[in-house]
């Protein structure tokens, strides 16, 4: 009989410490929310991955700092087009019909397509001046689902050609390479042709524009080359930067002193770049999506304007152009490429 109590408690015991532990993970279950989506639309640069490009690592480190880890707490969808920017209205209503919480696009186009796509999405911008694209209307006031950076790309175009004027001071005529896919974007070409028109004419100096696509870039520099342009200014557009290692190459091949507006071209081997910096820009992204994720409300969030901006210079180009860099600007610089 005793033997027979025994095993009716034990079997009581087992069975209540089965429906204890079934309790604490059907309430773990409730308390643990789903994961919440970031869609990431990319006009050049590729997605987020191992080998990718080392600017995504301040973004994904960023939001797991802020409890965003990815695979857990939050799923990334991120499509690029590619350098294919007419590709890039379809890829937005794709990703908008994915419900996305957030989305962040980099470049001009990307932003426009996604604003198009969704109204009611957040969007994170880094776009190059969004105001004068007609993305916002106020850095200040966004009134749209649209906030983010401003990251001043033409607002520096003096600063750029006067960098080039004093690391070569017999600079006359300078040649712009804008990379595009088809035709320039109407918006962003006005843009840079104003700013340029601005600049050279207060430094005495003149210019033309090349438009090559990327299946054109050799023939563009001969004929930069042939032309006898004394400098080339590379705009950063989606098309070119995936041929970063390229576009220094054949400038270098050619001997054409080049300056462009972010730091990963310096590091494939342009002269000088200077702007702002691109992993910058995504880890200051963070704040913005971390507070959209959360529920803030984009119209409450004003876009920023970079405070910091960076001048890397590459010396062994420099070397290999002959070309000395004056003392002045070396001590300016904040990253020196040996």
């Amino acid at each position: 009989m005793l033997g027979k109590l025994t095993g009716y408690f034990a079997r009581l015991v087992l069975l209540a410490l089965i429906l204890n532990a079934t309790g604490r993970e059907s309430g773990n279950a409730q308390t643990i929310a789903p994961a919440k989506r970031l869609g990431i639309l990319m006009g050049g640069a590729p997605c987020p991955s191992p080998s990718g490009p080392a600017f995504w690592k301040p973004l994904l480190q960023g939001l797991a700092a802020r409890g965003w880890v990815e695979g857990r707490t939050l799923t990334i969808d991120c499509v690029s087009a590619g350098g294919r920017l007419e590709q890039a209205p379809m890829l937005a209503r794709e990703l908008v019909t994915r419900r996305p919480d957030v989305l962040l696009g980099a470049a001009t186009l990307t932003v426009r397509a996604l604003a198009q796509a969704t109204t009611e999405i957040p969007i994170v911008t880094m776009a190059s001046d969004p105001v004068r694209a007609g993305i916002v209307s106020n850095l200040a006031h966004p009134e749209t689902n649209v906030t983010g950076l401003a990251p001043m790309t033409y607002d520096l175009t003096a600063k750029r050609i006067q960098l080039l004027k004093e690391v070569l001071p017999s600079l006359t005529r300078l040649a712009i390479f804008y990379a595009v896919r088809l035709a320039p974007d109407t918006v962003d070409n006005e843009q840079m042709t104003n700013d340029v028109i601005k600049a050279t004419k207060a430094l005495g100096i003149s210019w033309k524009a090349f438009y090559p696509t990327s299946e054109t870039f050799e023939q563009t520099f001969g004929q930069i080359d042939a032309d006898r342009f004394d400098a080339v200014l590379v705009w950063s557009t989606a098309v070119a930067f995936p041929h970063r290692e390229e576009i220094a190459r054949l400038a270098l091949q050619h001997r054409l002193p080049t300056i462009s507006d972010a730091g990963e071209y310096a590091s494939q081997g342009l002269l000088l770049t200077y702007g702002t910096d691109i992993a910058g820009l995504f880890a200051d992204s963070v704040e913005y999506i971390d507070k959209l994720l959360q529920g803030s409300r984009p119209a409450d969030l004003p876009l920023q304007q970079p405070t910091k901006f960076s001048l890397v210079i590459n010396l062994k180009t420099a070397k290999a152009l002959g070309i000395g860099i004056p003392s002045s600007v070396l001590i300016r610089s904040d990253e020196i490429i040996e």
